[in-house]
Formats: C-alpha cells, sequence, structure tokens
C-alpha cells in the first residue's frame, strides 16, 4: 500500500475518510510523526540528554590534595564529596480531537489529515515552550511527581547564586556559591563586547571548554554585528565574493537552511554562533554543548515516547480523541549554560514564559 504524504492529503477535501481508507490515512499520519519525533530528538540531542531518570547527582570534589610525605610515609586518605542532586520535572500534555463514531463517518480526508497536522504543530509549540521554561527561568522550584514515584522533586535552574555547592574547576579554582550566578544583566547601559566574553568566560572558567556554543535569536545577527569593536565575524554570502580586507569568516551561509536555525559566524575565532528559533530576541545563551555530563535532561516516560496519538482499547489509531505527550526539561549539568539578558542592566530579568 502506498504511503502518502499527509500534507498531500489535505488536497482530498471531497474524498471521505471512510471511503478514501483510514489505513492509507493513518498510514501517513504514522510517517510523520515518526520523522517529527525524529526530528526533535536531534535537534535537542547538541545539548540535552534523553531520559528516564527523575534525579542525578551532579558535582563533587574535582581533585584530590597531594600531601608531601616521607620514603615510608603515605598520605592520609581523603573522601570525594557526594555532589548534590538535580531533579528533573515530567509534564504530561495532551490535545483533544473531539472525534466521534458519527464525525468519522463523515469527516473528508482533508478534515482528518488538518487535525493531525494541527495537533503535531502544538506539539512543536508546546515543546518549545518547555525548552525555553528550562534555560530561561532562573528559579529553583519544586515539583510532585506524579507520573513517577510521586515524590516532590526539587528542580533547580542553571547556577542561579542559591547557595548550593558548586564542584571546584580541574585547575583548583573555587566558586563562591552565594554569589555566583550565570543568570546576568549587562555592565553598562546597553550590550557591549564585553558582556558577551564574560558570558563565555562564565561557562569556560568551569573547566568546559568542548563545543562551547552561542545561541541568538535570529534579529541579534544584526546586534553583534553592529557592536563596537565587535569581535563577532559573520558568515561570508554563498552568492557574494567579498574583496574588503578586514577579516572574513571561513564559512559560508547556506542559503537552503531554515535562517532561524542556523550556523551565522564566529565570535572571537573561537566559539560558533547559531540562530535558534526557541532563542528569545535580546537574550544570549551559552552551552558547553559537548560536556561530559548534559547541560539538561529531557526527561520522557517509561511506556510514552514523544506524540502520541491515544485511541481507545482495540480502536483503530486515527479515532483517537486525544494526541499526547510527556515532557519535561531540567538542569543537569547546572554550571554548562549560562544567560544574557543583553537589555536590562546589571540584573537579570526573566523573560515572560509558559509555566
Amino acid at each position: 500500500m502506498a504511503i502518502y504524504v499527509l500534507e498531500d492529503l489535505l488536497e482530498q477535501r471531497f474524498v471521505s475518510a471512510s471511503k478514501f481508507g483510514f489505513d492509507a490515512i493513518n498510514d501517513s499520519i504514522q510517517a510523520r510523526l515518526e520523522f517529527l519525533n525524529g526530528q526533535v530528538n536531534e535537534q535537542l540531542s547538541l545539548f540535552a540528554e534523553i531520559s528516564e531518570d527523575s534525579r542525578r547527582i551532579w558535582g563533587g570534589s574535582s581533585k584530590f590534595e597531594m600531601i608531601e610525605v616521607d620514603e615510608h610515609g603515605i598520605a592520609r586518605s581523603q573522601k570525594s564529596t557526594s555532589g548534590v542532586e538535580v531533579n528533573f520535572p515530567l509534564r504530561k500534555m495532551s490535545v483533544s480531537t473531539g472525534f466521534t463514531a458519527d464525525y468519522l463517518r463523515r469527516a473528508s480526508v482533508s478534515e482528518i489529515a488538518q487535525v493531525a497536522i494541527n495537533a503535531q504543530e502544538g506539539y512543536l509549540e508546546r515543546m518549545q515552550a518547555e525548552l525555553k521554561f528550562g534555560i530561561y527561568n532562573n528559579d529553583n522550584y519544586n515539583f510532585v511527581d506524579k507520573f513517577g514515584d510521586g515524590s516532590t522533586l526539587a528542580v533547580k535552574a542553571f547556577l542561579n547564586a542559591d547557595s548550593v555547592a558548586i564542584p571546584n574547576a580541574p585547575n583548583g579554582t573555587e566558586f563562591t556559591a552565594s554569589t555566583h550566578n550565570h543568570y546576568v544583566g549587562t555592565v553598562g547601559a546597553a550590550l557591549a563586547v564585553a558582556d558577551i566574553d564574560t558570558l563565555i568566560a562564565n561557562v569556560k572558567e568551569h573547566g568546559l571548554y568542548k563545543g562551547v556554543t552561542l545561541f541568538i535569536n535570529p534579529s541579534n545577527v544584526a546586534t553583534l554585528v553592529a557592536l563596537a569593536s565587535t569581535k563577532f565575524v559573520k558568515n561570508s554570502s554563498t552568492y557574494v565574493i567579498d574583496n574588503q580586507a578586514t577579516s572574513q569568516s571561513a564559512f559560508k551561509v547556506n542559503p537552503e537552511e531554515d535562517s532561524n536555525n542556523q550556523f551565522v559566524g564566529v565570535w572571537n575565532g573561537e566559539v560558533k554562533v547559531f540562530t535558534r528559533s526557541w532563542a528569545i530576541a535580546n537574550y544570549y545563551t551559552v552551552v558547553a554543548t559537548g560536556a561530559k555530563e548534559r547541560p539538561l535532561i529531557h526527561r520522557v516516560d517509561r511506556y510514552i515516547k514523544g506524540l502520541t496519538q491515544m485511541p481507545e482499547f482495540g480502536m483503530h489509531p486515527i479515532s483517537a480523541k486525544a494526541w499526547e505527550a510527556y515532557v519535561g526539561f531540567g538542569a543537569n549539568n547546572r554550571a554548562a549554560v549560562a544567560v544574557l539578558d543583553g537589555a536590562t542592566q546589571t540584573n537579570y530579568t526573566e523573560p515572560t514564559l509558559i509555566r
């Protein structure tokens, strides 16, 4: 049986779904759904680990003290510190179709296809909202784990001066837990080069150098270009040969890529800069994407992965009265992300988030 592209079925406005065949329509829905879930996981894999865990331990001592002894001596035993617990929420999201047996008898192929597309687009929007909350929320909070063991989870943001222990950097640098903050505002009245440099340093000083990346809203590409004495070198155009004497990026913009999710340049010759559709305008996010302990945990349900149709037991999938997904993001490596509010001096102002 041929599998139709779901968008193509939108043209079948005058053919009943029952006559066209529920199986054929559902095959198209499932094909798009599998692609969608795969794309979501691929995009998140850059800085989030998919896990069923509700809690983990982060940090702990990074070194022992080397003590001088004589030829017969042995140093006293030392213990590693145990680190701190980090927790991850899991929320159930649902969208109702309102399907009834009578509706399905009369519905066109186009109507069924449109509902499926609407549900999938709603899922993408919700995933993006949850991801934003996981990154930009700078407050710790409690969460009752009703889809887990029922305990109350203490979900932490990235480092936010909450007095919770911070592991030393590999070079021995210590951090004051009551003041060390990865959610910051600008030093001066407006965004400056030093603010971006400091933001990057906030992550690197923890010994996190691998994959350090700056994520920005597409509108802020021009902002970085316009900074006085900027260290940002924008990727050049594929279609233009530029003979300027100033430094140019060795990379080219791909005109066939989504400009909202694109590699756009390099900061100070070492940190790649990407636009992302989830990035909020005037907020700049540095992520150690190559950190051994992933910055975020994308918690998933033990049984239901990604977006799923939920028909009644024994019923055809296309009859599902709801589409459901279990979604949750929590900071795992609290040092691996730093966020700059580029429009607020001194202090970080949390943007408007859905929660």
